[in-house]
Order: structure tokens, then sequence, then C-alpha cells
């Protein structure tokens, strides 16, 4: 079981509608009830007007898991669960480390977005729409909307997006072997930038061997190369989504590579730099705090004189993106277009107590959690407090408002939580809360209150 996994229960086993205890038989009823309803999705072409954006995932993860799971359609961040996974694709240790989740429904929105500046791949030919499916299968993987259910739910996704541009996509072709191969090379990325079609290939030649052209002459009207659109030039959060990937998947390759270093200190150094590279991957303004360190490092692997040889040709390879993507971050975090920079401009002000009061209750849990992941335990305990009475009573006063504010100080000094896009929710939920309401404040709160109380998330 993770820690704080809180779509399983104290056994580690997924919470469920069937009462299932076992985990055993908790898979065996999920894969059953999941493929009947993946067929029949199928079937009806998918969801009507889909764009392929945060929505349209969270619809299609529902209609699979919803007859077992009650938080079918509930992403990662509705739960809060990050999570890392290990893979030895490249013969190595590796770790796959997901999108933040809070950027969930950010990073959805921006990959559906891309895609329809592409007319979601309609007018390709067989080759072109391999490739390109192999792009977004990829950064949607990376992103990983969810707790389980991933593959099953972009599997419907894809064929979906096939039918809707002149293609059969049968994924029952291929080896599921196949499938998860291709995907985590790609998600390690053992290939440069410069060569980022390599990391694809896999991808790429998968979709090949799944993907046909639908019969009819509507199907045809689809795959009309007029209907094609130009490969668009990414957006600027996808580049700085990019940009992150980098860092993460060179860094923590940089991170062992310094801890294994003979020599006093280099364990710790390395260990430093891996949670350098965590920091800066849930909030990229952290970089102006980490980027003098990992230059270091990336210059101590360089000029190594043990690491000069051929047998040390991808460690010095790694040791240079890892130096390249750190210093492009930092260029976008001090243009602001990086991922929590993005969404604090877009923070919705709150218009009375009782938006005020779900504003802060939720920011405050985020918060809390992000206490936690840096041993703030203490801290997070009190917000938790001040998080339940506003969940109870709009307002904040005496030690409440104290604790709130230091609350609030705490989180700008630390490089994961400042300018983040839930400090700036809780700060501005509180310039409100502090202010006494009115009665028809507290008459208009508290049915909304009751409901949750009595809904929960795993209704």
């Amino acid at each position: 079981m993770v820690a704080g996994d809180r779509f399983s229960d104290e056994n580690g086993v997924r919470i469920n509608r069937l009462g299932i205890t076992d985990p055993q038989q908790l898979a065996q009823a999920e894969t059953d009830s999941s493929l009947l309803r993946l067929q029949r999705l199928n079937m009806q072409g998918g969801i009507p007007g889909g764009r392929y954006d945060h929505a349209h995932l969270k619809q299609v993860h529902q209609k699979l898991f919803e007859g077992v799971y009650q938080w079918a359609g509930e992403t990662r961040a509705d739960r809060e669960f990050q999570g890392h996974k290990p893979t030895y694709v490249t013969g190595f240790k590796e770790t796959m480390t997901f999108a933040p989740y809070k950027e969930i429904e950010q990073r959805l929105n921006a990959i559906g977005e891309q895609l329809g500046k592409e007319n979601n791949l309609k007018g390709l030919s067989e080759e072109k729409f391999a490739e390109r499916a192999a792009y977004y299968l990829d950064q949607y993987n990376h992103t990983h909307a969810f707790r389980d259910g991933n593959g099953r739910t972009l599997q419907a996704t894809f064929v979906q997006l096939g039918k809707e541009a002149g293609y059969q996509v049968d994924f029952a072709r291929i080896d599921p072997a196949t499938l998860n191969r291709a995907r985590d090379l790609a998600m390690v990325r053992p290939h440069s930038p410069q060569e980022a079609e390599k990391n694809l290939q896999p991808l790429k030649a998968m979709f090949q061997q799944v993907i046909s052209p639908a019969p009819g002459l509507e199907a045809e009207k689809l795959r009309d190369p007029g209907q094609a659109r130009p490969v668009a030039p990414l957006s600027a959060e996808m580049k700085a989504m990019d940009a992150r990937r980098e860092l993460v998947v060179t860094g923590y390759r940089v991170m062992d590579i310094v801890a294994n270093m003979p020599g006093a200190g280099n364990y710790e150094k390395g260990v430093a730099v891996g949670k350098g590279v965590e920091a800066t991957n849930l909030n990229p303004a952290a970089i102006q705090t980490y980027l003098g360190q990992f230059q270091q490092a990336a210059e101590k692997i360089i000029k190594h004189p043990a690491l000069q040889g051929a047998d040390a040709r991808q460690d010095q390879t790694d040791a240079r993106r890892f130096r390249e993507a750190a210093e492009q971050i930092s260029e976008i975090a001090a243009d602001k277009v990086v991922g929590t920079e993005i969404q604090q401009r877009s923070v919705r002000m709150p218009k009375n107590h009782e938006e005020a009061q779900v504003a802060f209750t939720s920011a405050a849990n985020h918060i809390a959690c992000g206490f936690r992941e840096h041993s703030q335990g203490l801290a997070a305990a009190r917000l938790d407090e001040v998080a339940k009475h506003v969940a109870r009573t709009p307002y904040l006063g005496g030690l409440n408002r104290e604790n709130a504010g230091k609350a609030i100080d705490m989180a700008t000094k630390l490089p994961a939580l400042n300018n983040s896009q839930s400090l700036a929710e809780l700060k501005s939920a509180m310039d409100i809360l502090v202010k006494v309401p009115s009665k028809a404040a507290y008459r208009s709160t508290a049915p909304a209150v009751a409901r949750k109380g009595e809904e929960g998330l795993e209704r």
C-alpha cells in the first residue's frame, strides 16, 4: 500500500462497490466488468462530442469502471495521489514519474487543445496517423490521470480517435507486453530531444500493427488529405511540460550517478539532486533554488576522469541533457509561462463567504499535503484543524486566523508551495473569511456542508 493512498483501504485493496477485500478477486472482477464496458463503449463510438480533454477522459474512465469503483471518473487529483513506477525496459532500473496530480486537468486540456489543432488527426496516411497517435498516447500516458485503469481508458480514447479519423484501431492485434514496453520506453526517454522520434519509434510501430483503414465512404472522407492540418507548433504549456519531463527523466539518472560515485559526501549530494528534481517537478519556480546545484552535479559527471570512455557515453549525455533542461526551465520560469505560474494567473477570486469557504477548504487540503511531503506534520495538522473549522463556519478569527497566517508564511518558504495555485487560492479565500459574514451567509453554507458530509468522495 502506498502511504497516503486514499483510493485504497487500510490493507492496500482498492475501495470498491462490491465489498471485495481480496486483491486477486477484485482484479478479476475489475477485468470482467471493464472489458465488457470497453467493448460496448467502442461499439458506440466513444464519448459523443468528446474533445479529448480532461472532461472527455474522465467520462471514459467512469463508463469503464463505475461497475466496480465508486471513484470511477476521479483523477489522481481528486484524492491527491502522486505515485511513481519502476521499469527495467532499458535493462537498468528506471523511475517513471507521472505529471504532478495538481496539474492533471491543466495538462489534459493542453493536450486536447494541441490535438485539436491537428484536426484530431483526420486526413492522415496510415504511417502519419501512427506517428502522431504515438506522440499523443505518450503525452496522455505521462499525465497518467487515474490511479488505475489508465491503459484501458487510453485504449478506448484512441479507438474513438481512430474511428473519427477513418481508421479502425484494434489493440487485440498485439501482445499487451508489446504495448507496455513501447509505452515505458517513451516514458524514460533514452534518446535526447534531438532524436525524440527514436523514443516514440516503438509506439509508432505498435500503432502500425493495430490500425487499418475503416471501410466505407464516410471513413474514406475522413482520411482525405484535405482534412489534414500541419503539425502545429507546441503551445507554451506543452513546451513547459516537455522541459520538465526532460529534467525528471535525466535528473533521476544523474542522481544515481552522483550517489554512486566513490568519495565522501557524494551519496548525500546525489540524494539532494533527487529531492531538488522532485521539488522542481511539483513546482517549477523552485528551479531558482536548485539550478546551481543541478549545474554542479552535471559538471561533476562531465569532468569526472572515470566517466570519459565509451562506456560512460550515456552518463555524459544524461548529464548534459539534465543541465540543458534545468536551464531551459529557469528561462521559462523567468517568463512566467510554466505550469503553476499559468495556473496562478487564472485563480478565480471568491465572490462571497460561501465560495471562499469551499475554496479555502480545498486549498488548505492541498497545502497540508505539501507540508506532510516536506516533514512539516505539525503545521499540516494545524491547517487541517483550521480547514475543519472553516468547513463548519465561513469565518476566520482568533487562533484559527493566526494559524492560517502561519501556514501561509511557511508555505511561502517551501519551493514546492511558494507561488502555487493552492497558496494563491488560500490567500484569496482568507481575505474574505477574515470578515464577519452576514447571517444569510451562515444559512446559505450550512446545507452545502451537510450535503458534502452525506455524499463524501466514496459515494
